[in-house]
């Protein structure tokens, strides 16, 4: 069993810019935790095989955060499993390098796991340029042959004494995790790096093993998004890989013969489409996702083994909430607006670290 205590593992590639934007809130919000609940905590950099200088950069200003760092580049997946495996304490946080957070962030989060069947817990994920919340809660939606996983719901006021909420996903970019079932369920499936659907594929593998995922409207970190992908990979391949690893994810987890029909006819739906739009990336997503066949096969059968829970089960489960008097629909006219201010405290660490040798 791994020590009581607080883990948290900053997924990095290239980002040492990032890193000293963002990573005085995570020392923030480790010391918040601390000073909360007088349990310790730890910072941990896992690298994704950086080429700048993110490692040199840390050791001169913050000697005390741990770096792990892959010989070359493996994708999100392989990296953020290898944070898990080095985390020395129970909860795990991952957290992508271009979040900030705050003293409060952890807390919220940190309670769900007195229950002994929380895998994971994610909280509101608020856009960093605007404030405008983006990520929450998540549902899931099958309609033409494909599970929809970006309808999202929140809670705008939450009352004292609150039933907690469950969640389809917990999003890999910033949600807590019990480290041991983490490893005991294999961690994010390394077939889908370099990057796309491994927290959803991860969430579902979970649910249906009897798990749960939640959401905790308390707790809050701010994303500036799109940092990492969407600077240094051009957006058809960025496209073509998540849609492959979507259509692995769905190949994995889709129970009966009904789903699987009405998939196939989707895919076929969407070649034809995209071929009369003039963009491959779908094509080249699913002759990629085909190579994986006889892997997926593999993975499935091992699944079924310990299958508890239906695809269709968890998302009725998840749906049953949404009659709940506190929880509403997000979008665009719903989403709130929570500006990041950056605590004084957060400043002092930062003219700190400017200040160090």
């Amino acid at each position: 069993m791994s020590a009581a205590g607080i883990s948290i593992v900053v997924t990095n590639w290239n980002g040492r810019a990032l890193l000293e934007k963002f990573l005085p809130s995570v020392i923030e919000a480790a010391r918040g935790f601390e000073c909360a609940s007088r349990q310790p905590a730890e910072i941990l950099i896992a690298d994704d095989g950086s080429t700048d200088d993110s490692e040199k950069w840390l050791q001169a200003h913050w000697p005390e955060v741990r770096f792990e760092r892959s010989a070359s580049q493996l994708g999100f997946a392989p990296t953020a499993n290898r944070g898990v495996r080095a985390a020395r304490f129970s909860l795990v946080y991952l957290v992508n390098n271009d979040v900030a957070m705050t003293a409060a962030t952890l807390s919220p989060l940190a309670a769900h796991f007195a229950e002994p069947n929380v895998l994971a817990v994610t909280g509101n994920a608020y856009d960093f340029a605007t404030g405008v919340l983006r990520g929450a809660g998540q549902r899931g939606r099958f309609r033409r042959g494909f599970l929809g996983v970006h309808s999202r719901f929140f809670v705008p006021s939450p009352p004292a004494r609150m039933p907690p909420l469950s969640t389809l996903y917990a999003t890999g970019g910033s949600s807590l995790f019990d480290r041991d079932k983490f490893l005991a369920l294999g961690g994010f499936e390394e077939m889908l790096a370099p990057y796309g659907w491994e927290d959803v594929e991860l969430s579902l593998r979970a649910w249906k093993q009897g798990l749960e995922i939640r959401y905790e409207p308390r707790s809050a970190m701010w994303h500036q998004f799109s940092s990492t992908i969407g600077a240094h990979v051009p957006r058809r391949q960025a496209t073509a890989t998540y849609e492959r690893n979507r259509l692995l994810g769905h190949w994995l987890h889709l129970d009966t013969f009904g789903q699987k029909a009405s998939h196939g006819l989707g895919v076929g739906v969407k070649l034809v489409t995209s071929s009369l739009s003039g963009h491959s990336e779908y094509w080249r997503a699913v002759a990629q996702a085909l190579a994986f066949r006889d892997k997926v096969n593999a993975r499935r059968a091992e699944l079924r083994g310990t299958q508890r829970r239906t695809l269709a089960e968890v998302v009725q489960q998840i749906d049953e909430q949404m009659s709940r008097p506190e929880v509403r629909p997000l979008n665009d006219s719903s989403a709130p607006k929570i500006p990041y201010v950056q605590p004084d405290r957060v400043n002092s660490l930062q003219a700190g670290s400017k200040s160090a040798p």
